[in-house]
């Protein structure tokens, strides 16, 4: 490793490198946020950190290349591709999340294909790394299981609320999704493209641009400055409750 490798935290997004994780803003929200600082030299040492450009491919459902990946920004998708070449958004992660755990749960593969929606800025984990974090910090690793766990209990729980309900409805309910787990400090949030939407809820891009546009008639969804949105998050409520 050379000198100036050694002195770059990657919080500078536009340094691609060895990923530093004792300097990382985020560490407390990554898949590595409770090991100790003596443990960072020898174990985390094959980590490597990356920017995936929007609409990039992070890895393709079936492949297997023994890493996972712990999101420090941006949103990524999961994406089911059928035979036929249709698709469907199985979930949405973003900051802290980690994906590819399938792969340490003796999957042949990656279930879903890893696509970045924005830009995203991630951290690429050997399985060899954890697999010795498994024998040098057992009670950590355990943390590792609970999250591949959690979060296909939060993908089962997901695609059942978000494929209920009218179409306004899955509108509106995936706007508070989108609210409440990818908003900034400023409670705005990037929009998904119709096409996305439309993956992720089951129904018809039109029908997605048609409520999107009732939205912001309504002052219910606003654009901001810089191109996020901002939702009126009780009348999204609302709409969700109607019979």
């Amino acid at each position: 490793m050379n000198k100036e490798l050694k002195t770059t935290a990657c919080t500078n997004v536009e340094w691609i490198g060895r990923a530093h994780c004792d300097k990382c803003y985020i560490r407390r929200l990554m898949l590595f946020s409770e090991l100790p600082d003596s443990a960072f030299e020898q174990l985390l040492q094959p980590i490597n950190h990356f920017l995936h450009a929007p609409c990039s491919v992070i890895y393709e459902a079936g492949t297997r290349k023994d890493f996972v990946y712990s999101i420090r920004r941006g949103m990524v998708k999961l994406v089911h591709i059928a035979q036929d070449g249709s698709y469907r958004i199985v979930r949405l992660l973003g900051q802290g999340a980690a994906i590819g755990l399938e792969v340490l749960d003796g999957a042949d593969g990656y279930h879903h294909a890893a696509i970045a929606v924005n830009q995203v800025d991630l951290c690429k984990i050997p399985v060899s790394t954890i697999r010795r974090l498994e024998s040098k910090h057992p009670k950590l690793y355990g943390s590792v299981g609970g999250q591949l766990q959690e979060q296909l209990d939060l993908a089962d729980q997901w695609i059942v609320a978000l494929g209920a309900g009218t179409a306004k409805q899955r509108v509106a309910k995936l706007l508070l999704v989108l609210d409440q787990f990818f908003a900034d400090k400023n409670d705005a949030f990037i929009m998904l493209s119709g096409e996305d939407m439309a993956a992720i809820i089951g129904i018809a891009v039109e029908t997605v641009s048609r409520m999107i546009a009732e939205f912001k008639r309504q002052k219910i969804l606003h654009i901001t400055s810089d191109k996020r949105y901002t939702c009126n998050v009780s009348a999204l409520q609302a709409l969700t409750l109607q019979h």
